[in-house]
C-alpha cells in the first residue's frame, strides 16, 4: 500500500566555502523541529548556490488556558548552519485577536529570551564542532543580522501586531527586522497596512481556496501571481519567496478534509492498486484506505497540487517584471526538504537562482 501522512492545518525558510558567494541572495527555508542538517542538505546549498537560510526557532500561539500567548515547538539543535542565516519565528494571528498591549509587552520579553536561548544550543554545538576541526562554526552562529517574524495579520489584528513588531526592535537594535507579506496585504496595502520594519518577504504562494473542490492548484500559478502585483515599489526592501513543496488536498465523500503532506503525484500514478488518476491530478481511491489517522473510502478523491519547474520560471519571470527589487533583493524556496529537491533536481533549482539574479 502507498503509505501517507496526512496533517491538517490552516491556510491563511557568514558566508562558508561550503554555501555559496553571492551574499546570501539565494535561500531556502528550513522549517523543520529539529535542525539536524544532513550531508545531502549540504550538498544541496552547494550544487545550487544557495547561501541563506531561514531557520524557524519556534512558534508562538494562543493557550487558551491560561488565556495569553506562549513560545511553543521550540527547534531542537543538533548540528550547526552551514551558512548565513536568520532566525524566524512563527506567530498565530489568534494571538493578536487576543493580546492586550500588556501581553504584547510580556511577550516581546520572552520571544527575545527564547531566540537568545536557541542561539545559545546553537553556539554551544558550534564551539563543539570547533574543536573537531569546523573552525569558523562560532563565527556563523554569531554572525546572524536579521530576525523573521511569520504572522498572517489582518485589518483586525494590524495595529496589535505592529505594535509588538515595534516592541521587538527595543530587544533587537542592532538587527534588521523583517515581517512575512502575503500578496493580499502587498496588493492591499492601503487596508493591510505596512509592518514597521525593516524588510518585507513576499510570500508568492498559496493564492486560492484549497478547500474548494473546484480549485485546479492552490498553491498558485504565474498568471494568479500576477493579478496580485498591480503596484511595483513598496516601502521596505523586499525579498521574495516561492513555493517548491506540493500536497494533496483530501475530499472524502465530496468534503474537505485536510492537507496531505508529501504528496506526490507519481507515486499515486505508480500505485495503481489504490490510485486512479480521473483528470489531471486528481486521483479517486479504488479501494478502502488509512491515510494517517483516517480512513477514507473508495470513490473519495485526492487533488495532488505542485508546480511545475517551467511555472515557477514564469513566476520568477512576473516578480522580476511587476515589483521593484535592489540588488540585494533575495530568492528564498520553500522549503528545504529531500522530496521537494527531488521534485526539480538541483540544477533546476540553482537555474531558478539564475534566473532571478538576470
Amino acid at each position: 500500500m502507498f503509505w501517507l501522512r496526512l496533517v491538517v492545518f490552516s491556510v491563511g525558510v557568514s558566508l562558508l566555502a561550503s554555501c555559496g558567494t553571492d551574499a546570501g541572495r539565494h535561500s531556502f527555508c528550513y522549517w523543520q523541529r529539529t535542525f539536524n542538517i544532513t550531508k545531502e542538505e549540504k550538498t544541496t546549498l552547494q550544487q545550487t548556490g544557495a547561501n541563506h537560510l531561514y531557520i524557524r526557532y519556534f512558534d508562538v500561539d494562543w493557550d487558551e488556558a491560561g488565556q495569553e500567548p506562549k513560545p511553543v515547538g521550540t527547534l531542537i539543535v543538533a548540528s550547526v548552519p552551514p551558512c548565513n542565516f536568520t532566525p524566524s519565528v512563527f506567530i498565530t494571528n489568534k494571538v493578536f485577536d487576543h493580546a492586550t498591549h500588556a501581553a504584547i509587552d510580556s511577550l516581546a520579553a520572552r520571544v527575545s529570551r527564547r531566540i537568545a536561548m536557541v542561539n545559545s544550543r546553537f553556539l554551544a554545538v558550534a564551539i563543539k564542532d570547533s574543536l573537531s576541526g569546523n573552525k569558523t562554526a562560532p563565527a556563523v552562529v554569531r554572525g546572524w543580522t536579521e530576525v523573521l517574524f511569520d504572522c498572517d495579520w489582518t485589518v483586525s489584528t494590524r495595529d496589535r501586531y505592529f505594535y509588538f513588531l515595534r516592541k521587538m526592535e527595543e530587544f533587537f537594535p542592532e538587527k534588521e527586522r523583517s515581517a512575512t507579506l502575503r500578496l493580499w496585504q502587498f496588493k492591499h496595502r492601503d487596508v493591510s497596512g505596512i509592518p514597521p520594519v525593516n524588510r518585507c518577504l513576499l510570500m508568492c504562494y498559496n493564492l486560492s481556496d484549497p478547500q474548494k473542490q473546484t480549485t485546479s492548484n492552490s498553491i498558485g500559478s504565474a498568471k494568479e501571481l500576477e493579478s496580485y502585483l498591480t503596484q511595483s515599489n513598496y516601502a521596505h526592501h523586499l525579498d521574495i519567496a516561492l513555493p517548491i513543496f506540493g500536497w494533496g488536498v483530501v475530499f472524502p465523500r465530496g468534503k474537505w478534509l485536510g492537507l496531505m503532506k508529501d504528496a506526490d503525484a507519481a507515486g499515486f500514478r505508480h500505485d495503481k492498486l489504490h490510485y486512479k488518476e480521473i483528470t489531471a491530478n486528481r486521483f479517486m481511491l479504488m479501494k478502502d484506505t488509512v491515510v494517517g489517522k483516517h480512513y477514507l473510502r473508495y470513490g473519495d478523491e485526492i487533488r495532488i497540487e505542485q508546480i511545475s519547474a517551467a511555472e515557477i520560471e514564469k513566476m520568477i519571470e512576473v516578480v522580476k517584471k511587476q515589483v521593484s527589487l535592489r540588488s540585494s533583493s533575495r530568492l528564498t524556496l520553500f522549503s528545504l526538504d529531500r522530496q521537494n529537491v527531488n521534485r526539480y533536481g538541483m540544477e533546476e533549482i540553482g537555474r531558478f537562482y539564475t534566473l532571478f539574479d538576470r
